[in-house]
């Protein structure tokens, strides 16, 4: 899946980028940079960052307080991108790194981060599992905080949601053969959508006892609309 996602952001970098200017005029955008700007502040001190999948760098000028940030991406052609961030001149973050790897695999030391967030990764190939989460758990220090998206199952078109429950209660019953081409057809891009409580019962699951999940619906330009939202601190 890592591989696919390198293919189709190969040379996407320039549409990312027009994306980003377009995107930071955006209620949304504004909306995220006060979110951003509000966690990095909450702390008295200046923190270290980490933004996985952060793409071409659309967030980094809404981080304030930061003494490091690290930059996590999959694909080397978007950190190209993130090297020259849009609003570049607004950037403060003190240092910053970038760092092509695959979330899922990368290792950080224990404790390596104030706040940990991601926007935009988790959805089109890239699911929101305990085990993603519980790797940010581990990551963070002592009352860090985790904000991340995803998108909303809410989102889907009733029909693609009828079918995908279909799919899935009547996926093991199935012969070997079958499973194997659909398998193989949802490997191409496999979209991973959550609803509200799928994403709670996650969280329930890792070592995260204080967070919120909360439903958007402003019109998300990637995503077409309704998407979710978690903000967890590490007591």
């Amino acid at each position: 899946m890592a591989e696919q996602l390198r293919a189709a952001y190969r040379g996407a970098v320039p549409r990312y980028r027009r994306d980003d200017e377009s995107e930071v005029q955006s209620r949304h955008h504004r909306r995220l940079w006060t979110i951003l700007r509000s966690i990095g502040m909450s702390f008295s001190f200046p923190i270290a960052v980490l933004e996985a999948g952060c793409g071409t760098g659309r967030y980094f000028h809404c981080l304030e307080n930061v003494d490091l940030l690290m930059g996590l991406d999959v694909s080397s052609d978007m950190l190209k991108g993130a090297g020259n961030p849009v609003l570049r001149e607004q950037v403060s973050a003190r240092r910053i790194d970038l760092i092509c790897e695959n979330v899922f695999h990368v290792a950080f030391p224990p404790g390596s981060f104030d706040f940990i967030y991601s926007l935009g990764m988790f959805g089109n190939g890239c699911p929101v599992t305990s085990e993603i989460c519980e790797r940010f758990f581990t990551w963070l220090k002592a009352g860090g905080k985790l904000f991340f998206d995803v998108l909303s199952l809410a989102n889907l078109p009733l029909r693609v949601q009828m079918r995908r429950t279909a799919r899935r209660l009547a996926y093991p019953l199935f012969p070997a053969r079958v499973r194997r081409r659909l398998d193989q057809r949802a490997a191409r891009m496999p979209l991973f959508a959550l609803s509200r409580s799928d994403l709670e019962d996650i969280m329930r699951s890792t070592s995260f006892s204080e967070f919120d999940v909360s439903i958007q619906a402003d019109g998300l330009p990637r995503w077409g609309g309704a998407h979710l939202e978690c903000l967890a601190v590490k007591s």
